[in-house]
């Protein structure tokens, strides 16, 4: 079976330029109009990710794409578009921010994709059973106690991917969709996972992994290989070591 190729690329606050030389015109002024400041540096580190993914996806290991001439806009239905000089761009892409780093995941326009970055952390069990299907809830009961954190914030970070694939957000109950994979399967590097939505047979194909005190998700609406780090074309230091 084809396998389509998904990307992923993170940043911190601290890999944002100072100017905004970088942004377009519209940007600027979507910039400047936000009145609170944290979700301004949000904002800010969200674009600066996914324009720095996306233009060095569209260009490989050749010369990159001047991300001034990257718009990256919301649709009518929230989730973020790509328009380049105009048009719109030839990926499909995905944000999610958290506690200062942005994870972006990038794929071909006809693979659309999702993905979630969540720092690890205790929930309650009244927060289990108010997001949770009873098949997830039985998936916690096999998972160790030290790991049982890990577990609660992966199986809410799938959910949170799929979600987006469907172009839907928490908009939508995250009961209406069922995160299935091996507790036992652990390690370094991605390791596969399946979402399936409740109404229908349809799955979706994702992958993860634990990096410091975070869990990354990414899913797709097809088959996937693993996902691809795009600084391995900046020849830099692999994405995950800023979350370590």
């Amino acid at each position: 079976m084809y396998a389509a190729r998904v990307y992923w690329f993170i940043q911190g606050v601290s890999d944002v330029p100072r100017d905004n030389t970088w942004l377009t015109g519209d940007e600027r002024a979507r910039y400047e109009a936000m009145a609170v400041e944290k979700r301004r540096e949000e904002w800010r580190l969200g674009r600066w990710t996914s324009k720095r993914a996306v233009s060095t996806y569209l260009a490989g290991a050749a010369e990159e794409i001047d991300p001034a001439s990257l718009d990256i806009r919301a649709a009518a239905d929230g989730a973020p578009q790509v328009i380049l000089r105009g048009e719109p761009g030839p990926v499909c892409i995905s944000i999610s921010h958290r506690s200062g780093f942005c994870l972006c995941a990038v794929a071909g326009s006809d693979v659309p994709v999702g993905c979630d970055l969540e720092a690890i952390q205790p929930h309650s069990s009244e927060f289990i059973a108010d997001y949770f299907t009873a098949e997830e809830q039985s998936l916690l009961l096999r998972v160790l106690p030290a790991d049982h954190p890990l577990f609660v914030s992966l199986l809410w970070s799938a959910k949170e991917s799929a979600l987006k694939v469907v172009r839907k957000g928490l908009r939508r109950d995250t009961r209406s969709v069922i995160v299935r994979l091996d507790p036992e399967m652990a390690g370094d590097g991605w390791l596969p996972l399946a979402i399936r939505c409740v109404e229908s047979s349809k799955w979706f194909h994702g992958w993860w992994q634990a990096i410091g005190g975070f869990v990354l998700t990414i899913a797709a609406a097809v088959v996937t290989d693993k996902p691809i780090d795009l600084h391995r074309f900046l020849g830099g230091a692999g994405g995950a070591a800023g979350l370590r």
